[in-house]
């Protein structure tokens, strides 16, 4: 079989495959609102930063928010109630929908040490749905 005909076959495993997925789309959206929260919160704080620089560095103002002290901090402050209302949205949906529960009780002492354990020996149990479909058609990992 020719490289090509491998990497066809490839492709086709990939997307013929049917998605699974993992996680919701709320517990999606609201880590992605998280990871932007963050930026602003970043971004702002280098410009707190700079309004009073405690090392001999500052950062470059095209990417610290806010322009002054002030308006920095008003960002910041937006951002943190941002991360807040978005916390409590994840929590109600955990309980509500049963996430929580599916997902974290009931969790034992010695599943706690065992999956430690596991994870220090770089030895975890889980599944990358890419290696599984290209080890079930045959073709090698790079």
């Amino acid at each position: 079989m020719s490289t090509i005909e491998a990497t066809e076959r490839q492709v086709a495993v990939t997307y013929g495959a049917p998605h699974k997925v993992i996680h919701p789309v709320w517990v999606r959206v609201t880590h992605w609102i998280n990871a932007l929260a963050m930026l602003i919160m970043i971004g702002s704080g280098w410009q707190i930063y700079n309004a009073a620089p405690l090392f001999g560095f500052t950062f470059p103002r095209q990417i610290a928010l806010g322009n002054w002290l002030a308006g920095a901090l008003l960002w910041h402050f937006a951002a943190m109630w941002i991360l807040m209302i978005n916390g409590l949205v994840y929590l109600v949906l955990g309980f509500v929908t049963g996430r929580f529960r599916r997902k974290l009780f009931p969790i034992w002492p010695s599943e706690v040490v065992r999956d430690l354990m596991a994870a220090l020996r770089g030895k975890t149990q889980r599944t990358y749905p890419f290696s599984t479909l290209l080890i079930e058609s045959g073709c090698s990992t790079p």
